[in-house]
């Protein structure tokens, strides 16, 4: 007989099975482990700053060589949602809503400073959405929050969600969206 037919050898190793436990084992523990350093804030910050700025770059590509595209951002009046309304010269095109409980939202437009040690001017809130506007090419137009400063955004457009720049989002006056806090 052959010696790899012999059923008496015994062969070291792990099987499938044993691999495909092992990896869920590791992964529920990782999902824990991670869970106990970040918050449920902070999870919510996370996903209201990538939805925002997809949201956000997908409004620009729209504009871009078309027709002005406009954003309007307001959380609603409980505060547990924010409500995105992109619009153009036709009207209302697409409404989102975003769960962003326990973050506070604020911005301005041509501030560079990091949001950890100036906090966006003013709130957004449902009396006074964040407005932004694209032109024809992309870039913004007059944009801000409503009673505060509305108009040319020369330098930046930011968004500061919980007053910290792991959070915090730029908008660059040729209206791409970035992570962080905006260039000098």
């Amino acid at each position: 007989m052959l010696p790899f037919f012999n059923s008496r050898k015994m062969i070291s190793g792990f099987t499938l099975i044993e691999m495909i436990i092992a990896l869920v084992i590791l992964a529920i523990v990782s999902s824990v482990i991670m869970s106990r350093f970040l918050g449920s804030n902070e999870f919510n910050a996370l996903i209201v700053r990538d939805q925002l700025i997809s949201i956000i770059r997908t409004a620009q590509q729209n504009a871009l060589g078309r027709t002005a595209v406009s954003l309007s951002v307001s959380p609603d009046a409980s505060g547990d949602e924010l409500a995105v309304v992109r619009s153009d010269s036709g009207g209302i095109v697409e409404s989102i809503s975003i769960d962003m409980r326990s973050v506070s939202i604020s911005g301005d437009i041509n501030v560079t400073s990091s949001c950890g040690s100036v906090n966006g001017q003013y709130a957004i809130t449902n009396a006074t959405p964040l407005t932004i506007n694209f032109g024809e090419l992309g870039s913004l137009a007059n944009s801000g929050v409503t009673g505060g400063t509305i108009g040319p955004v020369n330098s930046a457009l930011r968004i500061c969600l919980n007053n910290d720049p792991v959070f915090s989002m730029c908008v660059s006056p040729s209206g791409f969206a970035y992570v962080g806090d905006c260039d000098d």
